[in-house]
């Protein structure tokens, strides 16, 4: 059982096409978007988002749908999850649990690390990539975090919750 965690869609249809594919995929339980979801990327996908609000989506309408929170908190695997889209609310800006997840975008770059006790996860963006990497997304799972490209599904990086 696992969650894919997307960010900084930008409505393009080929990052959305990549999400649909990743979702054929894996047949996540659920998907996270860590915001960016803009312009309106369609309702069969964004409904089925547990979204946030970036920087960029304010300027846009999401027909029927409510406007996302800036941030969310859930519990996920028996784990807290905080996610923000990463431009207004960091996790300094927080008093997070040790084991606790935060999960942010707007960087546009995959990344994944353990600080403070606080495990991170930035999955990279769909569609407009700021690394070598490519389009990414990532994986959560009850053991930790893979980030993996959207384009062929080879894995960049991992984390496990037990490091």
């Amino acid at each position: 059982m696992h969650y894919l965690v997307v960010s900084d869609i930008h409505g393009q249809e080929d990052g959305i096409q990549l999400i649909k594919n990743a979702i054929k995929r894996f047949k996540p339980e659920g998907i996270i978007s860590a915001g960016d979801q803009c312009p309106y990327p369609g309702e069969d996908l964004f409904s089925s988002l547990i979204s946030v609000r970036g920087n960029c989506d304010r300027f846009y309408e999401y027909g029927s749908i409510p406007f996302p929170p800036l941030k969310r908190e859930l519990t996920i695997f028996g784990r807290s999850i905080y996610v923000t889209h990463g431009d207004s609310i960091w996790v300094d800006d927080l008093m997070l649990e040790e084991g606790s997840v935060f999960i942010s975008g707007h960087t546009h770059v995959p990344s994944i690390r353990k600080e403070a006790g606080i495990y991170l996860l930035n999955p990279g963006s769909a569609s407009r990539p700021r690394s070598s990497d490519g389009p990414t997304a990532a994986l959560l799972s009850e053991e930790g975090f893979t980030i993996f490209s959207l384009i062929d599904f080879t894995i960049v990086s991992t984390l496990n919750f037990s490091e």
